[in-house]
């Protein structure tokens, strides 16, 4: 146990005990006497057998603590670009992270100098008298909220919640209880006092449950409001003018309740007519949040600083404050992509400093299904966090200080989706390949015939990282058997169709020996994600893995047969190779020699049939 002096206040003592016990800084302060100072700066003074830290609040003495270690002795001040840093985690696209897990990452965030955490809960946590909200979907219960937020409270990490109050609530209007609340899609129907009464009841667990008066309310992406059931009572009326009306209804609710709203401000991005309108629903306790991460759609990553610097400054008009948030990206399948996280922060936090915005929140979305663990952006969780309090301590040291891999064995996660290394563009080839149809082949026709060459490349590396003594190496080896499937899976389908097409008889009886390999491959990984999910997420979820996962490998079953049965001459054809395989993306592209597509919807890049 680390020597602590009794300069340390009891608080950070124990503070470090806990960090210990959740397998961080273990032996990393032995033979140092620690002294901490609170001020109004950050700095780390260090001798041979002494640290001193001074810090402004909590969170900021364990992120100088950690970087300590690294520093050489002598005074070392860490320069705050921003006065808060927070960051929100997708617990609503079936991924629910355990309240273990939850409280690991909040280790890790006050660690890199984080003082917030928001869970992005659409309709996953409890209200009562409302059994079907949030039904079957991991929903947090009070207790357990509670249990997160005092354990934060020991960091003095502030937990802030974070729901829906207009928009992306369709599974809760799967439930006839919701139907008079919802007006179109996944919008709640506005101007409507059973939708506020509803808005009221979540605001009021949120009070019961968290100790701040902050609270997201969200509010994007609202696309299609006022075009449902609100049009038929109230005819067509412009779109901007239901938004302001509804926002100013919910915050008035959240002033009664004692909540400062931070909202997604989206719905605020119009010309400088409306103005005037947008200004009026802000009294000073709101917070608009403009979010901007990036995006990358065959032919390049595309971010935009200018844009981004003339929205800080147009919503902050509005408001007089203003919150800028960006992304990790690990919504887009399996593996995460830490690099275009990198570049996307920094053009970003770039526009954030020269903007003066004092508020930053990185977010971690799920999307479709949530396959990528919070986890797998750790390095840029860091990096983030290092652009915005930058020491003079490699940043690969520090990420090996915490998790046992450096920043470059990390990324080496991202290179699963990388099957056109030439080009400068983001590509998910993990998720799509994986359910990419053995016969269908619907992105066949999009994949390099190297492809499977690159996964065999890049197997050995995660064969060497998943041995690792490490809390996060079951991540690794579970990229370890995704990239072995990926190996014989990636152009399996595009040489069955040629064998067959060529009608190549023995090249097809050995493709079924080939295809047996692929589907021990498939549950070998189909095990071990499994153990990565039940490790970080509540259970529920998983049933929508073992249908897309599970259902690969019953399908090999039927393609075997087909192939057996073709072999021995009982059928005539296979009618899917038949086809030719076509661009999934219909020749946007027919100028370029290559490029490489993000398909993030699991159900269309495996069937065009009807699904669901």
């Amino acid at each position: 146990m680390t020597k602590l002096a009794h300069e340390l206040p009891k608080r950070l003592e124990q503070g470090i005990k806990i960090l210990e016990e959740y397998g961080f800084l273990q032996g990393r302060l032995e033979g140092f006497s620690l002294r901490a100072l609170q001020g109004d700066k950050i700095a780390v003074e260090k001798s041979d057998s002494e640290i001193t830290i001074i810090y402004d609040k909590e969170p900021h003495f364990y992120m100088a603590l950690v970087r300590s270690v690294g520093m050489e002795n002598g005074l070392h001040a860490i320069d705050a670009k921003v006065k808060r840093l927070g960051m929100m985690v997708d617990c609503s696209r079936n991924a629910v992270l355990k309240p273990t897990m939850v409280k690991r990452l909040i280790c890790l965030l006050v660690l890199a100098g984080y003082d917030y955490l928001e869970l992005y809960t659409e309709d996953t946590y409890e209200l009562p008298n409302e059994p079907y909200f949030g039904y079957k979907r991991g929903r947090y219960s009070a207790e357990e909220l509670k249990d997160i937020v005092a354990f934060a409270d020991l960091f003095d990490m502030e937990m802030v919640p974070c729901i829906q109050t207009l928009a992306h609530l369709r599974r809760l209007a799967n439930w006839l209880p919701y139907f008079e609340h919802m007006d179109i899609d996944d919008i709640l129907l506005v101007g409507d006092e059973r939708t506020y009464n509803l808005i009221r009841k979540c605001l009021r667990f949120c009070k019961e449950v968290f100790h701040t008066n902050r609270i997201n309310i969200g509010g994007d992406e609202a696309y299609n409001l006022g075009l449902g059931k609100y049009k038929d009572k109230h005819g067509i009326r412009p779109k901007h003018d239901i938004y302001l009306e509804h926002m100013k209804k919910v915050f008035d609710i959240c002033k009664e309740e004692g909540f400062e709203p931070e909202f997604w401000a989206d719905g605020l991005y119009r010309t400088s007519e409306s103005e005037r309108d947008n200004k009026q629903i802000f009294d000073g306790t709101q917070t608009p949040i403009v979010w901007m991460y990036g995006y990358a759609f065959m032919k390049g990553f595309v971010t935009n600083k200018e844009l981004a610097k003339e929205y800080l400054h147009r919503i902050r008009g509005y408001a007089g404050k203003v919150i800028y948030t960006g992304t990790f990206f690990k919504f887009l399948g399996y593996a995460p992509y830490n690099e275009y996280s990198y570049r996307a922060m920094d053009e970003y936090l770039a526009a954030v400093q020269e903007c003066k915005v004092d508020h930053v929140m990185m977010t971690a979305w799920g999307d479709d299904g949530n396959e990528c663990s919070v986890y797998a952006v750790i390095p840029s969780l860091w990096y983030a966090a290092n652009k915005l309090f930058p020491c003079d301590v490699d940043l690969s040291v520090l990420i090996e200080m915490v998790s046992g891999y450096t920043k470059e064995e990390w990324e080496l996660c991202d290179k699963l989706n990388t099957i056109h290394p030439e080009l400068d563009t983001m590509c998910n080839a993990a998720k799509y390949i994986l359910h990419n149809d053995f016969l269908l082949g619907l992105l066949d026709y999009n994949t390099p015939d190297d492809a499977g060459q690159i996964y065999e490349r890049l197997l050995p590396k995660f064969e060497k990282l998943a041995k690792k003594e490490s809390q996060f190496s079951y991540l690794f080896e579970s990229y370890e058997a995704l990239c072995r499937v990926l190996t014989r899976k990636a152009t399996y389908g595009k040489r069955l169709r040629r064998a067959y097409q060529n009608r190549e008889t023995e090249t097809l009886r050995e493709m079924i020996s080939e295809l047996a390999d692929i589907k021990k491959d498939m549950q070998t990984f189909y095990g071990v994600y499994r153990n990565q999910w039940m490790k970080e997420n509540k259970d529920f979820g998983f049933e929508v893995i073992d249908v897309r996962v599970g259902g690969l490998i019953a399908r090999v079953d039927t393609v075997t047969t087909l192939l057996n049965d073709y072999l021995a001459g009982k059928t005539e054809k296979i009618y899917e190779l038949e086809d030719e395989c076509v661009d999934y993306f219909c020749n946007q592209f027919k100028g370029e020699a290559v490029y490489a597509p993000v398909h993030g919807h699991w159900a269309t890049a495996y069937t065009v049939n009807v699904l669901y």
